[in-house]
């Protein structure tokens, strides 16, 4: 069996069984997955998971997908731990979408141990409590230089997030992280290395970062959501 023997086990019970229970995706991370866009703004549709919704009722037409935002601006996975029954376990998930990161990394060296023990923490409970399948999301590139994107209000955060780059603690936060989904045995979409991808084609990431600082477009987030469904492959 695959690793997302669940999810399409699911799909195919809702296909050819109108009374059964619709197939349930949980995207549970920070802002990226809230839909946070330019500054005060946030899309409801044009988000990876809404995307990967209809690329999904594409490929199981008579299906029902519901899927649940649990993203929240600002939030770490520290922060996550007391919401994840309500926001995860109390939908009885068939995937679990895990996303978290542009806000950890600002914890340096001493929120690293947190970040990882929690993630493993949580990925346990989501096994222990749930029968659903996991697809983990390394977190995007950020700010690298101050830029146009920025909004004047948001440019009070623009130095935090440039130590956050300048320091290499987003990486340290992502090597972790590649890490542990191998140890995990995890399947998961490396957004980071999508940037990396970028810039070594020569292209500005800020112009990929809707606030100019560490939320993807919504190209990007197209881009996110066709990642997903490949990676989420066939039954």
């Amino acid at each position: 069996m695959g690793p997302f023997a669940r999810l399409h086990g699911r799909l195919k019970e809702k296909q050819e069984d109108v009374r059964a229970k619709p197939v349930i995706v949980v995207a549970m991370g920070d802002s990226v997955t809230q839909g946070c866009m330019e500054y005060n703004t946030i899309e409801h549709d044009e988000v990876y998971h809404q995307l990967l919704k209809k690329h999904l009722e594409r490929a199981y037409p008579n299906t029902i997908v519901s899927v649940i935002n649990s993203g929240v601006s600002g939030d770490t996975v520290v922060r996550s731990t007391e919401r994840w029954q309500r926001d995860v376990f109390a939908y009885d998930p068939d995937l679990v979408i895990i996303g978290f990161g542009v806000n950890d990394a600002h914890g340096g060296q001493t929120g690293l141990k947190p970040y990882i023990d929690g993630l493993r923490a949580r990925i346990a409970d989501v096994r222990s409590l749930t029968k659903a399948d996991i697809l983990v999301l390394t977190p995007n590139m950020m700010i690298e230089a101050d830029n146009p994107n920025v909004h004047e209000k948001d440019r009070v955060h623009v130095p935090n997030f440039l130590r956050v780059r300048e320091d290499g603690r987003l990486q340290l936060y992502v090597d972790a992280l590649r890490q542990l989904v191998r140890e995990e045995r995890l399947p998961h979409v490396d957004i980071y290395a999508m940037f990396e991808e970028l810039e070594r084609d020569g292209v500005d990431i800020h112009t990929r970062l809707a606030n100019g600082i560490n939320h993807p477009d919504r190209a990007f987030q197209r881009t996110i959501a066709q990642a997903i469904y490949e990676r989420l492959g066939t039954a």
